[in-house]
Formats: C-alpha cells, sequence, structure tokens
C-alpha cells in the first residue's frame, strides 16, 4: 500500500505530522464549546397574544382561531394547536424537522401581521420554544428592605450583568414593586354622580410629558416640551375631578391615593428569608460553561474563614402565579446552594474590587442558588474520566495478552494520538463536548486499539519469518492494510448513518456517531503510518 511505503521512507515527516496533530488536537481540544447535552432546537412556534380582561371564549373566538386559519397555510407546517386562557392566547405551530425555522418565522410573521385582531389587544410575538432556555444561573439577594432589594437588582446589579459577554437577559422575581395606588370610594363616586372613566381621563391629562413642537430662536432651534407629572402623592389627591356648583371635587375626596407596593403573586425565599431572586439567560449561540465563568467573575469570591463557600443555602418558591415581571412561571433553583456574597456575621476573604459583591450595601446578601454549569463540568468531568480509565484497562489488557512490554507501549501510543486528532475533527465540525459525544469517545477508545493491535501483530509474525525491521513493518502492515480498513469501514458504516435521522433522537446521536466515526479513521490513519 502507498500510505505504508510513504510512512516507512519518510519518517520524520510522519513523526512532525504526529507532533503537529498533537498540537493541534490539544489546541482544539481547550477551544471546544462544553454542554451538557448536544444542542437541541425543536421546529415549533408559538405565537404569544395579550388580550387584558378577556374570558378564555372571547380569546378562542377573537384571536386563537383566526390565528389559525391565517398561518394554517405556511409552508412546512405539521400542526396546528392553540391554547385559549384568560387575556393570553398561545397559537403553537409544529413545522417539518428539516424545516429552515428563519423563514418560517419571516412567514408566520408576515401572515400574523395581516390577521385583523380586537382594537385592545397586543401585538403578537413570536417565541422560539429551546429547551436552553431555562436560565443557565439563579442569584438570591436577601435582606431587611424588601423595596430596597428589588431596586438594587433592576437598578445596579442587572445592568451590571446584562454587560457580561454571552447574558442574553436578566429577569428578577421577589421582593417589593413600588406603585402608587388609587383606592375608590365607590358610595362617594355614585352619590357625586362621577364614573371611573372620568378619573382615568383626569388623570390621564393631568400627569403629561410630551413633545410640544420646536422653538426657531435665530440659528437655534429649541425644543418645547410640554412637562406636568406628578411628583408626590399629594399631586395626585389634590387633582380637581369635576365641581358642584363652585366648590371643586379633588380626587382625594372620592378615593383614597397612597405609595404602596404591587399585588405579590410569588414569594422567593432562601433558607426561610425572603429574597429577590436574579435569573440569568444566555445568548442562544454562548456556551453554558463559559458564560457562567465569566458570570462569577463578575460577582467577585466570597469565602468563609475555612476556604469552604458560605453555607448550605436551600431556596424555597411559595405556591402561585409567576410575578408580574415575567411571562412563564419558573421553579426556583435546587438545594445545596452556594453563597457568593457576604452578609452580617460572615467571615469575607477574597472580595475583589470593582466586584458587585464589593458594592453591596451593608446587611445585604447575595447568594449563588444555581449554577448550571457546575453541573454541566462535572458530568464531563465524570465521562472524561471514565474514558481516562477505559484506556488504562484497555492497555492492561493488552499487556496480559501479548506478555511483551515494548509491543503494549507501542499499540497504547495509537489511544492518545487517536483521540488528539479526534479533536481536532471534532473542533472542524463543530462538535461540542457533551456527554453524547464523550460518551461515543469513551466507546470508541476500546476500539482505537484494535487496528494498531492487527497491524503490529501482522509485523510482529515478519519478524519471525526473517524479515528486517523495515521489510516486516513494509510486508506486515500491507498484507493486513485492506483487511484493516474494511473492518473499520463496516464499524463506520454502522454509527455514521445516525447523522441522517430526523427528530430529536437525530440531534440527541449525531454527535456520538461522529465522534466514534472521527476516532476509528483516526485509529486507521495512526495504525497504518505511525504504528
Amino acid at each position: 500500500m502507498n500510505i505504508v511505503d510513504f510512512a516507512i521512507r519518510k519518517p520524520v515527516t510522519i513523526t512532525m505530522l504526529v507532533l503537529a496533530a498533537l498540537i493541534f488536537g490539544y489546541v482544539s481540544f481547550q477551544r471546544l464549546a462544553v454542554n451538557l447535552l448536544p444542542d437541541i432546537s425543536y421546529p415549533s412556534l408559538t405565537v404569544r397574544t395579550e388580550y387584558e380582561g378577556a374570558a378564555p371564549q372571547e380569546i378562542e373566538n377573537l384571536i386563537s382561531r383566526r390565528i389559525e386559519e391565517d398561518v394554517g397555510v405556511v409552508t412546512g407546517l405539521v400542526e396546528v394547536s392553540s391554547i385559549s386562557r384568560a387575556g393570553v392566547s398561545d397559537v403553537v405551530l409544529e413545522f417539518d424537522w428539516d424545516t429552515d425555522m428563519n423563514l418560517a418565522i419571516m412567514d408566520v410573521r408576515e401572515r400574523v401581521d395581516r390577521v385583523f385582531l380586537p382594537q385592545d389587544a397586543e401585538r403578537p410575538i413570536l417565541l422560539r420554544y429551546n429547551p436552553e432556555l431555562d436560565p443557565i444561573m439563579r442569584l438570591g439577594l436577601s435582606g431587611d428592605d424588601l423595596i430596597m432589594l428589588r431596586n438594587l437588582a433592576d437598578w445596579e446589579i442587572r445592568r451590571q450583568l446584562e454587560t457580561v459577554p454571552g447574558v442574553a437577559s436578566v429577569r428578577i422575581k421577589g421582593g417589593l414593586v413600588e406603585e402608587i395606588q388609587v383606592e375608590i370610594n365607590e358610595a362617594q363616586l355614585t352619590r357625586l354622580g362621577l364614573t371611573f372613566g372620568q378619573i382615568n381621563q383626569r388623570l390621564a391629562a393631568e400627569n403629561i410629558n410630551q413633545a410640544g413642537g420646536q422653538l426657531q430662536e435665530g440659528d437655534e432651534a429649541l425644543i418645547v416640551r410640554a412637562v406636568n407629572e406628578f411628583q408626590t402623592v399629594e399631586e395626585i389627591g389634590d387633582i380637581i375631578i369635576s365641581s358642584r356648583g363652585e366648590v371643586p371635587v379633588r380626587l382625594h375626596d372620592v378615593a383614597t391615593v397612597r405609595r404602596h407596593f404591587k399585588e405579590r403573586k410569588t414569594l422567593t425565599r432562601i433558607n426561610g428569608r425572603e429574597s429577590v431572586e436574579i435569573a440569568l439567560f444566555k445568548e442562544a449561540d454562548a456556551n453554558t460553561v463559559t458564560v457562567a465563568r465569566a458570570i462569577r467573575e463578575r460577582l467577585g469570591d466570597v469565602e468563609t474563614g475555612d476556604g469552604e463557600p458560605t453555607g448550605d443555602v436551600e431556596p424555597v418558591v411559595a405556591e402561585g402565579a409567576e410575578d408580574e415581571t415575567t411571562e412563564e412561571s419558573e421553579e426556583t433553583a435546587a438545594a445545596g446552594a452556594e453563597s457568593t456574597g457576604a452578609g452580617p456575621g460572615a467571615a469575607v476573604m477574597g472580595i475583589e474590587e470593582n466586584t458587585i459583591v464589593s458594592t453591596l450595601p451593608e446587611g445585604v446578601t447575595l447568594h449563588l442558588v444555581s449554577d448550571q454549569s457546575r453541573f454541566i463540568e462535572n458530568a464531563i468531568d465524570e465521562v472524561i474520566k471514565t474514558a481516562q480509565w477505559g484506556g488504562v484497562l484497555a492497555i492492561l489488557v493488552l499487556f496480559l495478552f501479548l506478555r511483551n512490554l515494548r509491543s503494549t507501549l507501542i499499540v497504547g501510543v495509537a489511544i492518545p494520538v487517536s483521540v488528539l486528532i479526534t479533536f481536532i475533527l471534532m473542533f472542524f465540525s463543530q462538535t461540542t463536548l457533551n456527554i453524547m459525544s464523550l460518551g461515543g469517545l469513551a466507546l470508541g477508545i476500546g476500539m482505537l486499539v484494535d487496528n494498531a493491535i492487527v497491524v503490529l501483530e501482522s509485523i510482529f509474525r515478519c519478524r519471525e519469518e526473517g524479515d528486517s525491521m523495515v521489510e516486516a513493518a513494509r510486508r506486515g502492515a500491507s498484507e493486513v492494510g485492506m483487511a484493516v480498513t474494511a473492518s473499520t469501514l463496516t464499524t463506520i458504516a454502522v454509527f455514521f448513518p445516525i447523522v441522517f435521522i430526523e427528530g430529536i433522537a437525530g440531534q440527541i446521536f449525531t454527535d456520538q456517531a461522529l465522534t466514534v466515526t472521527f476516532a476509528l479513521l483516526a485509529s486507521l490513519a495512526v495504525a497504518l503510518t505511525f504504528i
């Protein structure tokens, strides 16, 4: 075989190629994205329309059915279903697995824009379902003043975390959100012959901040604005609603105006203490582990006196609907969280300047409630350790059968070289390090040495027959070259077709099939050249 002759005639070239493969393989391994599972994208789309105050039957008749009829002819659409709830319509569209979702979104948006909806209904929004849309990290902010905690999370911590590379959005839940409440005395309102609509109109007319055109003064154009916004609660209560003869009727005559907070539908607790939850979501193409590390760097490090993370924090979410700032309810993270903030009485060490933790007010504690990247790193580390042990055991089994240390070491070289070459192919095929791809690599480690064993055994036989070292290498590798190639290709023929499977199974197992294929091709090349 020409490849065998080339390997024997050019040993320096082969050695340099192997060294280059080892270097590039290591670099590729460092740059491979790390995820728990392969990228999974469901070909589904949800059209959500909000119509406040409408009953489910009205939602179905006025919104859901109209949208279903218009989007039902979109190319590639398999099934249309809808969920009509009080105030919300969700029309779910499921497409073929080979549908280009970017084009499908444009087509659906075009048709939805033409649907005639009630005037008070909100503009429909399109939501892509993605299992990775769960937050990659949840933080808990606890302290004594829930209003201050909510403002701190909204105006300070959110702004700092949104600038972290890879963070798509930051959502805040819990705490107290201030609002001005006008509680109408219905009996007094009826007695004076007034209506709720009149009060709403007066409030809107008195609380304005709008453009008033331009004023030209020489070469300058000055922008004019009509600014008449309420500054205090007393100003709101003093506005004139109507008049009875010469006696004005003010708002505080028929209503109680007070500064209060919005009705809470979600309570977030850490160790039984009310707190504010901060959920962080990553961008679609961002790597979970990399983004989480950047977030932790921005948060800062806090340790107890013995160098361990503070506390075993158990978050609890009270039963109820979601907070008004979020659209979908979410479970607060699992128990066993790590504290990343300094609270009263905590022994604080290693707080870096310009981190979020270092700027927290006294008495405020920031907890790391859950971190998806930690689970991913642990899972990946376990698979890597399993693969390493598999390689060691494979070499031990070889030594027991070959009873020759030199031959065992030669065959053993095929494992790390083939694995690093596999990382190069994974990098260029944009395959991530995940449980499935590393599982495929662990599965293939036992097969990586098969080709090397066959080639080495053939060379050893030729040596026993009296051939020189060079001639034995040439004849031994050439005699089994086609057999080894055929054996490898038959194994690849079992795994590689998995990449053509559609659906969830195809998206999950494609990385595993590609990894096994890359590993076997690498082991074949190593056996016919380097071995």
